[in-house]
């Protein structure tokens, strides 16, 4: 029988395939303009997957204070995974674009690309972060945890996407890590951003579709990873 490949090297694998197309791209356009994916890969993915693994793979030598210091870390860094499906309205924003139309298409796959590893980052992680909780706790536990993760992730979706930060960095938007800075600068911003609810309304309708197209993609992977294929006769 043939040897799958490891978890680790397939991500790896993955991860190389998507940025050395990237790097054709620019190479043949001549310019970097979608090299923030990169960053943006690296952001939502790394923290989320690092953080997980140990937590999983050491999970016998860590002790309770600990896991959920872990579990509250990865859980801050999380919406930064599926975030990057919203990179798609970057598509076409590249000067040459508009002189090279046909160009369009091939970022748009780029950038599908991208986004779709990031979430599989993610979704990744919370099958982890799942079989943690289930294993410590109970599955009762687990479930409320990854629920409750994906949910507040629409809250980071929405920060990240439409709140500008008072610490003007990077792109400008609030960052997960800024919690850790200003917290109570940052409740007082989506508090104004969120209250009355009939006034932004169109804040909870932004989150609300996030949040259904992470469990849209959650039940496709699901199912598709629970048919069985019947052997060819």
């Amino acid at each position: 029988m043939k040897k799958r490949p490891s978890l680790v090297s397939m991500v790896l694998l993955l991860t190389l395939a998507n940025l050395l197309i990237l790097v054709i791209r620019n190479v043949i356009v001549g310019n970097d303009f979608y090299s923030f994916l990169r960053s943006n890969l690296f952001i939502g993915s790394f923290p989320v997957i690092a953080i997980s693994s140990c937590l999983y793979y050491f999970n016998h030598k860590i002790n309770t204070p600990l896991f959920w210091i872990g579990s509250f870390l990865w859980f801050i860094f999380y919406p930064n995974a599926p975030y990057m499906i919203s990179d798609l309205i970057h598509d076409s924003q590249d000067p040459i674009s508009k002189l090279h139309p046909e160009m369009i298409k091939y970022d748009t796959l780029i950038i599908f690309s991208l986004a779709m590893l990031s979430v599989f980052y993610g979704f990744l992680s919370l099958k982890m972060m799942f079989q943690l909780f289930k294993k410590r706790y109970s599955n009762t536990l687990a479930h409320i945890a990854i629920h409750f993760t994906i949910v507040m992730s629409c809250l980071g979706f929405y920060m990240g996407r439409e709140l500008l930060s008072a610490i003007k960095l990077g792109n400008g938007y609030l960052y997960s890590w800024e919690i850790f800075l200003e917290p109570i600068q940052i409740i007082k911003i989506v508090w104004k951003a969120l209250w009355p609810i009939h006034e932004h309304w169109p804040a909870y309708a932004m989150m609300l579709l996030f949040g259904a197209v992470q469990y849209l993609l959650l039940i496709i992977f699901h199912y598709i990873n629970s048919i069985e294929i019947a052997p060819e006769k």
